[in-house]
């Protein structure tokens, strides 16, 4: 099982928005033993240790020990495709290791 985190501003909006894209990405990548958690930018620090990768709709100036990256372009609909298989890459190459 893969904890996602997705982190955003407030915790609610973008990141559910973010989370649903992920979801389809999962789907797409036959990727079914996941689960993802939501959090603002400002709860990062302490849900980090929860999570096995990262994904975040802003940029983060802190530390992160585990595989992140930023989402925004499923808020922002900038290279789309190209951030869904970036993202499909990181969640198989987890799931093998």
């Amino acid at each position: 099982m893969i904890t996602i985190l997705v982190a955003c501003g407030s915790g609610v909006a973008t990141s559910t928005l973010a989370a649903d894209e992920v979801k389809a990405v999962c789907s797409q990548y036959n990727i079914t033993s996941y689960k993802i958690n939501k959090c603002s930018m400002s709860e990062l620090s302490s849900e980090i240790t929860n999570a096995d990768v990262v994904l975040t709709t802003n940029n983060y100036k802190g530390e992160i020990d585990k595989p992140h990256m930023s989402v925004a372009g499923f808020i922002t609909g900038i290279n789309e495709d190209a951030l869904r298989k970036k993202l499909g890459e990181l969640l198989t190459g987890l799931i093998k290791s």
